[in-house]
């Protein structure tokens, strides 16, 4: 299938907070509950219609543990287009991460990305939680970052994520890159980054 845009988004943050689930949930409405901790990097592509154009999202799955993401940040960060950054809203201490995680991006990444913060696992929240909140507002104070909250158990909000960091993108930025060039970057790179930090799974709880 064409496409008219082709937008490079990566997904960031500790380990065990979702990420891997997050995007089979988006790619294939699936959900595994003990799912197995990402080895390097992964990507995924899915083609969503945004105003009568067909944007092509290409959604890289990164390892959280700091082992892995040393090797692959460099080269997987600089030409990526869009950052979300996830967190467990369960685990205070995935949520302390997002500093550095900000920080991964700023110093890897050649352009001005758009960056969204997510907050997984609500489906487990019976109540809000104040400390959470708190640290929530004071990360994203003085930033103009969005925030989701979502569950990749139930499917809150991440159809919606997805659709409205591609529709922001695209209003904002519509011809950042060329899609041929990301494209190409992926197909040749992913199997040499996905080599170089061959390692046991381990199970995490997503």
């Amino acid at each position: 299938m064409s496409f008219d845009y082709m937008f490079k988004v990566i997904l960031i943050g500790a380990a065990g907070v979702g990420k891997t689930s997050l995007i089979k949930k988006y790619i294939d409405d699936t959900f595994t509950p003990f799912q197995k901790s990402t080895i390097g990097v992964d990507f995924k592509t899915k083609d969503v219609e945004i105003e009568g154009k067909i944007v092509r999202l290409q959604i890289w799955d990164t390892a959280g543990q700091e082992k892995f993401q040393i090797s692959f940040s460099s080269s997987i960060y600089k030409n990526a287009d869009i950052f979300i950054v996830v967190f467990d809203l369960m685990n205070e201490e995935s949520l302390n991460k997002i500093g550095s995680n900000l920080n991964e991006i700023e110093n890897n990444c050649r352009i001005d990305p758009l960056i969204v913060i997510v907050g997984n696992k609500s489906d487990l929240i019976e109540k809000e939680n104040g400390n959470v909140e708190e640290r929530i507002n004071e990360i994203l104070k003085g930033r103009e970052l969005k925030l989701f909250k979502t569950s990749a158990k139930d499917g809150t909000n991440v159809n919606e994520l997805f659709y409205e960091i591609a529709k922001t993108f695209k209003e904002t930025q519509p011809k950042h890159h060329l899609k041929k060039e990301k494209e190409n970057f992926g197909l040749k790179n992913i199997e040499n980054l996905k080599n170089t930090n061959e390692s046991k799974p381990q199970n995490q709880c997503c």
